[in-house]
């Protein structure tokens, strides 16, 4: 195998690889209307939109919750939408 095939073999294994996802522990009964300060709620990524929407479901939010940025300097939350 030539030294340039084995290392694209090696960028592609490196993109192939998953992404590991930071486990948060949500808390329970947070109400509608409430954004709860979780660093690893980020906007752009859907697995924490994901999570973030079934906290706020199951804590009683019809319309489920989505990750937002608090503003300059002060983080990231989810937000539980009524």
């Amino acid at each position: 195998m030539a030294q340039q095939d084995r290392h694209l073999t090696l960028a592609a294994a490196n993109l192939a690889s998953p992404a590991r996802a930071a486990w948060v522990d949500y808390p329970s009964g947070v109400p509608c209307g409430e954004t709860i300060p979780v660093e690893q709620c980020d906007p752009a990524d859907a697995a924490a939109n994901s999570a973030c929407m079934d906290m706020c479901h199951y804590g009683g939010c019809r319309r489920g919750g989505r990750c937002v940025s608090l503003g300059f300097g002060r983080g990231r939350g989810c937000n539980c939408k009524c």
